[in-house]
């Protein structure tokens, strides 16, 4: 069969590099290395992450600062299967979609082409209620290598925003606030190390006065889920612990007898300390996006009327990977 234009046939030298796990990872490596190889023949330098296991299929990439997603097929291949996980959120989701062909046995690399997040929602269509990959055609996927680095290299990273897939779809369930109310914590809440704090004790820390209106002082109740940076990456649970940096999410339910208002505050784990430079919270709430990020900062906040749009939350520290809340979800205003 005869090798597609700019095809990529990696020498053993470089097969020494990748990396010794399952075939998946195996032949995301040799795209990883083909890319570098592109990168070189066309005498381009840029920065290419993450530092921290890049064969993970399920971890994006990072070039020149923009996020990523790295979708592999064969090479005789005429579609791609990319995994749908990332587009679920606006804080997770590629800017960009780079496909690579690999022939595992032959070690030749080729990349038909590359797609912004908005032409990959465009190809999507109606299909987002696809559940956990979606089939792309590759005769949408144009461009090759040559595309996506002109695109990482004349465009700041702010210029392709991050789109996720439709924030809600039917019948999906989110992590119900009002069980915070009787003392109980989603199992996935709580595997992020999520605590209720006390309400009074979170009305004493908040250092507020008689007749204040802060969301603390009327809040039904408090969720508490400790961060850290481990180098640069966000980590939770026992990991804080190691941590130098460390600082703590807020989730603050308030109203009368049920939530009618979430507040997310992220604050510094000693009272007076400024959060670190680069961390940044992204919400989506139906049609609604908010996103705030950390520079000499005190605190971070974002806040959310009831609303019955469920509620996707991601916290991120610079490019790094982001760190994903279960989605949450107001009371049924006729419960």
């Amino acid at each position: 069969m005869p090798l597609p234009e700019g095809a990529l046939i990696l020498s053993s030298q470089q097969l020494e590099q990748t990396c010794s796990g399952g075939w998946q990872r195996q032949l995301r490596g040799m795209a990883l290395l083909g890319l570098q190889q592109a990168m070189a023949e066309r005498q381009v330098d840029l920065p290419l992450g993450p530092e921290l296991d890049p064969e993970d299929p399920s971890r994006l990439l990072s070039l020149n600062g923009f996020a990523v997603q790295l979708a592999i097929t064969g090479l005789s291949s005429d579609h791609v299967s990319v995994e749908l996980a990332p587009w679920r959120l606006a804080g997770s989701a590629p800017q960009l979609l780079l496909v690579a062909a690999v022939d595992g046995e032959n070690s030749v690399v080729h990349f038909p082409g590359v797609l912004t997040g908005a032409e990959f929602l465009q190809a999507m269509g109606s299909s987002w209620e696809t559940d956990g990959a979606f089939d792309l055609d590759l005769a949408v996927v144009q461009g090759g290598v040559d595309r996506l680095l002109v695109l990482v290299q004349v465009m700041e990273p702010q210029a392709l925003p991050r789109l996720a897939l439709r924030a809600s779809p039917p019948g999906q369930v989110g992590v119900k606030m009002i069980d915070w109310l009787s003392g109980r914590i989603d199992s996935a809440l709580a595997g992020l190390g999520a605590e209720l704090v006390p309400v009074t004790a979170g009305v004493f820390r908040s250092g507020g006065l008689a007749g204040s209106t802060t969301a603390e002082e009327r809040a039904l109740a408090i969720l508490a889920i400790p961060l850290g940076l481990a180098g640069d990456q966000l980590v939770y649970g026992d990991q804080v612990a190691r941590c130098i940096e460390r600082f703590r999410l807020l989730l603050i339910a308030s109203g009368g007898t049920r939530p009618e208002a979430l507040l997310l505050r992220l604050v510094p784990d000693l009272a007076g300390d400024l959060l670190p430079d680069g961390l940044e919270i992204t919400a989506q709430q139906g049609s609604l996006r908010q996103s705030v990020s950390s520079a000499d900062s005190l605190d971070l906040q974002l806040s959310f009327p009831a609303s019955t749009d469920l509620i996707d939350v991601a916290l991120r520290s610079g490019q790094n990977e982001a760190l994903i809340l279960p989605t949450l979800q107001f009371p049924d205003s006729a419960a």
